[in-house]
């Protein structure tokens, strides 16, 4: 399914004033100036307009509140035609939406397969996708263009219900969260398994990966803390944050060399060094458009802008520094 989506940015950029601040104790002036650019999401009618080939989505979908749009987006990535995916559980699809050209395309079959439960996603730097899908037990490749290319793990069923997901610098390698075992699987290009990384109790339900210079980074869902890891699984500590207490989600902005972590405290991003030091913080916690409610996941893309899931409101919030991008 392919369709327009030029009034998109039309009816949010308007919103992209400066995302105020929530003051917090004994902190600093931030230094980081983001703005909220636009926003991807149904339940307050920003993209695309139900009324474009409603009648194929009540088709498909039924006359639910979301004929068209995000239902719940659990995970999101870009690709290097700064295409944005969204994997959507609630709409069992993956979301393209190409901000460039305005196209808009909805995948809800690769290959022979319908998806079930899209769970995780994420691009290497050739620009390939790699989608999970919890319900399949698999991750589905897609190619440079876009397009449906080949599955790992499927045949063997490697993984129970596979969540997170990122991919080696090197792209040789794909880590795999799989929550119901509490582990991490390490698969090479071919969907063979190199290892399993067994998490500690600490670690509990894996909801966030990263590999930064080549270590693998694993935020536990149950008790919020980040764990280290080497390729092959020995523990190399873990990371904190100063004034975070509790992440519910973090990524890493490689262009920059910093961590964007969000702080349920004040429902706020907070972008640190790699070293530690706190740079400032960007968001508000509210209903708004340019607002959200809980974040649960993070995307940073090769231009430095951040995008922020916020599942339960069914939107995509996307911010950046002021000026062309």
């Amino acid at each position: 399914m392919r369709m327009r989506i030029a009034t998109l940015l039309a009816v949010v950029v308007a919103a992209g004033q400066p995302a105020p601040v929530q003051p917090w104790p004994d902190q600093p002036t931030p230094d980081i100036d983001f703005r909220h650019l636009y926003t991807f999401g149904s339940k307050l009618g920003i993209h695309p307009p139900k009324l474009i080939n409603s009648k194929g989505a009540r088709a498909a979908l039924g006359d639910g509140e979301h004929p068209f749009g995000l239902a719940f987006p659990v995970a999101v990535t870009t690709d290097l035609h700064h295409r944005v995916w969204i994997a959507d559980n609630g709409t069992a699809s993956v979301h393209v939406f190409d901000t460039g050209d305005g196209s808009y395309r909805e995948i809800r079959k690769v290959g022979d397969v319908t998806l079930r439960q899209p769970s995780g996603i994420a691009s290497d730097s050739q620009g390939r996708i790699y989608l999970t899908d919890a319900a399949w037990g698999c991750v589905f490749v897609f190619d440079e263009k876009g397009e449906y290319d080949h599955t790992l793990g499927r045949r063997e069923r490697v993984m129970e219900s596979p969540a997170a997901i990122a991919v080696a610098e090197d792209r040789k390698t794909v880590y795999v969260a799989d929550p119901p075992r509490n582990a991490i699987v390490e698969l090479n290009r071919e969907g063979e398994v190199n290892s399993v990384i067994q998490l500690p109790p600490e670690l509990q339900e894996p909801t966030a990966l990263q590999v930064i210079h080549n270590q693998l980074y694993v935020l536990g869902g149950r008790q919020h803390r980040v764990g280290i890891f080497s390729p092959g699984g020995t523990a190399r500590g873990e990371l904190r944050w100063d004034g975070v207490g509790l992440p519910t989600a973090f990524a890493w902005d490689s262009a920059h060399s910093h961590f964007l972590v969000v702080n349920p405290r004040w429902m706020i991003v907070q972008v640190f060094e790699e070293k530690g030091l706190n740079l400032g913080a960007f968001g508000q916690q509210g209903d708004a458009v340019d607002q959200m409610q809980r974040v649960d996941a993070l995307h940073v893309d090769a231009r430095g802008q951040v995008y922020v899931v916020d599942s339960r409101h069914g939107k995509v919030l996307v911010f950046g520094e002021p000026g062309p991008h």
